[in-house]
């Protein structure tokens, strides 16, 4: 961005291609009714860990993924990042 305007890329609200492409590539191979069907079927399988990892997959989709943390070792001392040398534009009232 240029002193706080955008300057370039798609406009606001603008759907990405790609993105839309793709969805619909999906929904004509694998239909919402035979997908609920997939679903349904991994969910209730009988190998724990496939319905684990397909109960995981569906709450990804569901909530989006968690937050990862990022923790170092024990051991290390912690990062420390002085940030002071950034000039300022403006100061704030």
């Amino acid at each position: 961005m240029a002193k706080g305007k955008k300057t370039g890329g798609r406009k606001k609200g603008t759907p990405n291609k790609v993105t839309d492409s793709i969805k619909s590539l999906l929904n004509s191979v694998l239909p919402e009714a035979e997908l609920k069907t997939q679903w349904e079927y991994f969910l209730a399988h009988e190998d724990v860990q496939i319905r684990f990892e397909s109960f995981k997959l569906a709450n990804h989709y569901l909530f989006g993924k968690p937050v990862q943390i990022v923790a170092g070792s024990e051991e290390l001392p912690p990062v420390h990042i002085d940030i002071s040398a950034i000039p300022r534009n403006r100061e704030r009232a």
